[in-house]
């Protein structure tokens, strides 16, 4: 009987904290929802503030902000720190006014964030660009450039120098004292190329009057006959002449820049139109090249860029950010909390993994104001080495191929962008870098198992790191000891029929396919894919002209593979 009364109470006193000691919420068994997180937002993004007395208010919100605390309030620069970076006056948790330094910072950004008091991991940040006392008003606009795909010939490289832009009434310098600038023309059908960031005055601008020089030129010949001393079938590089002015004149009523207002401006060259038949050039002709404002997004983004390569430089670990080292300038690169990084060797996968003088590749968006927010950061090598990135023009032997030159991590000796170059291989190692994308494990398997040239097709895009010192020829030959592929851009048509979401096939290709016997390519889009000017595979229709770009794979006996990282409807 007793043990029965102590089992008893026993029982009673578990069925107690049954419920009301094990989780118990509202007088159910349900948990309490989760608390949302905190979220930090600032305004305005960007903002261009004259040095020596200039000023710029900004604001910050704190979401999900328990007892509203709102904000701390910081500021740093990688080209300043203290008084040089500007001060902050009339602060209060929730607002604050930034007076600029009496003298430009170099680099001319600087950073304010606001941090939540509650979350400390919270923040957000406004890019600010000083800009020099003279320009009072003056706003930081940021120059690109794209092109409108060449037809008619196999155009491999088309290699000019930019030295001079000119906004007009007013002979504003929009390349900002950077000098001449180098463009590969021909890598700009699915992207975008950064030229320079300037200080602008205030007003309205009906042109902008653009300086070319040392126009070269590599193709190859289809035609046939012999087409500007380049015989059928050859590989050859020109340097063309003719005319190398250009005014482009804005739409409308010309281009309004408003003061303190970052702006953008991006400049499309046609070498349809510039190219004569005789592959001569005239930059000056209709049509040759146009200007238009870029739209600002609402997070202050004027643009983006893929596959941006360079040298880590000027690590600034506590703001998280950089400078990346380019062959055509100093990019200033920041971070925020969406960045994604693939580090393989660095478990973290956060920006501790980031050293100066790694080579690595990013994917940004240009913010208003010039600096470059990373949304994805990607390993390369511990240091910049002798490597150049082409597109294959011809397999020759199973040891033996030829690439024209589109890049180099860094100047290579005896090499120069446009080169056609003999490529030998030497115990290579092959690999893909995926860059986000689903590539299929056969695909990616083959190209890494491969020993010679078995997995190159013309038209791919790769990056081949030299053995040995490159020998000037000519021809121009190296050995590699790796290859690994890049991603290629080529524009062509869809193929009638071929739309079956989330793929399609392209036809219509240029001639270094269709002279090699590839007639159609399949191509494989997935979540990583981005559509310009398009809603997605569903929006296609036979016959659209796109300019793709993605990882191409040789397929053996069935059409070659894109798994394509962008989709662009021309």
């Amino acid at each position: 009987m007793q043990i029965e009364k102590f089992f008893g109470l026993f029982g009673i006193a578990a069925l107690t904290v049954a419920l009301f000691g094990c989780g118990g919420y509202g007088g159910s068994s349900k948990t309490p929802p989760p608390t949302p997180p905190t979220s930090v937002t600032i305004s305005p993004v960007s903002a261009s503030v004259p040095a020596n007395g200039g000023t710029q208010g900004f604001t910050a919100m704190v979401g999900n902000d328990y007892l509203s605390r709102g904000v701390t309030w910081s500021l740093s620069g990688m080209g300043c720190s203290g008084a040089t970076c500007g001060s902050l006056t009339a602060m209060t948790t929730s607002a604050v006014t930034y007076n600029a330094p009496a003298a430009v910072p170099n680099p001319a950004t600087v950073t304010l964030t606001a941090t939540s008091i509650n979350d400390s991991a919270k923040s957000a940040s406004a890019m600010i660009t000083v800009t020099s006392a003279s320009s009072q008003g003056a706003a930081a606009v940021s120059l690109t450039i794209t092109d409108t795909p060449p037809a008619g010939i196999t155009l491999l490289s088309f290699e000019v120098t930019l030295t001079g832009a000119t906004l007009n009434p007013g002979s504003v310098d929009l390349l900002a004292g950077k000098g001449p600038m180098q463009i590969e023309v021909k890598r700009l059908e699915t992207e975008s190329a950064f030229l320079s960031t300037a200080s602008v005055p205030p007003g309205t601008f009906t042109s902008l009057a653009l300086t070319f020089a040392n126009p070269e030129l590599t193709f190859k010949n289809d035609m046939g006959t012999t087409l500007a001393g380049c015989t059928p079938g050859a590989v050859c590089e020109i340097k063309p002449i003719g005319t190398l002015t250009s005014t482009a004149n804005f739409p409308g009523s010309g281009l309004v820049i408003m003061a303190n207002l970052p702006a953008g401006i991006q400049v499309d060259v046609n070498p349809n139109t510039i190219l004569t038949d005789t592959l001569g050039v005239d930059f000056s002709l209709a049509g040759a090249v146009s200007v238009q404002e870029l739209t600002m997004k609402p997070a202050g983004e004027l643009d983006d860029f893929d596959d941006l390569r360079g040298a880590v430089q000027n690590l600034d670990s506590a703001n998280k950010r950089f400078t990346l080292h380019t062959s055509n300038g100093d990019l200033t690169v920041t971070t925020d909390g969406n960045t994604r990084f693939d580090f393989e060797e660095c478990a973290a996968d956060n920006f501790t993994c980031v050293q100066n003088n790694q080579a690595i590749e990013l994917d940004a968006e240009l913010m208003a104001g010039g600096a470059f927010l990373a949304r994805k950061i990607e390993f390369e090598d511990e240091a910049e080495d002798d490597e150049l990135e082409g597109i294959v023009v011809e397999i020759e032997d199973p040891m033996h191929f030829e690439m024209v030159v589109l890049d180099e991590l860094r100047s290579v000796n005896n090499v120069s962008i446009g080169n056609p170059i003999i490529v030998a291989l030497s115990g290579p190692g092959f690999q893909v870098r995926a860059d986000g994308l689903q590539v299929p494990s056969m695909l990616q398997g083959n190209f890494e198992g491969a020993t010679d040239t078995s997995q190159l097709l013309p038209g791919q895009m790769v990056q081949i790191r030299l053995a040995q010192p490159a020998n000037p020829g000519p021809p121009v030959t190296v050995t590699a000891n790796r290859v690994r592929l890049r991603t290629t851009q080529f524009t062509a048509n869809v193929k009638a029929g071929s739309v079956m979401p989330p793929n399609f096939s392209v036809d219509m290709l240029p001639t270094l396919f269709t002279g090699n016997n590839v007639r159609s390519i399949h191509v494989q889009t997935s979540s990583d894919t981005d559509f310009e000017a398009v809603s997605g595979v569903s929006g296609l229709a036979d016959g659209n002209t796109l300019s793709l770009r993605g990882l191409l794979f040789n397929n053996g006996a069935l059409p070659p593979e894109l798994v394509t990282k962008k989709v662009r409807k021309r």
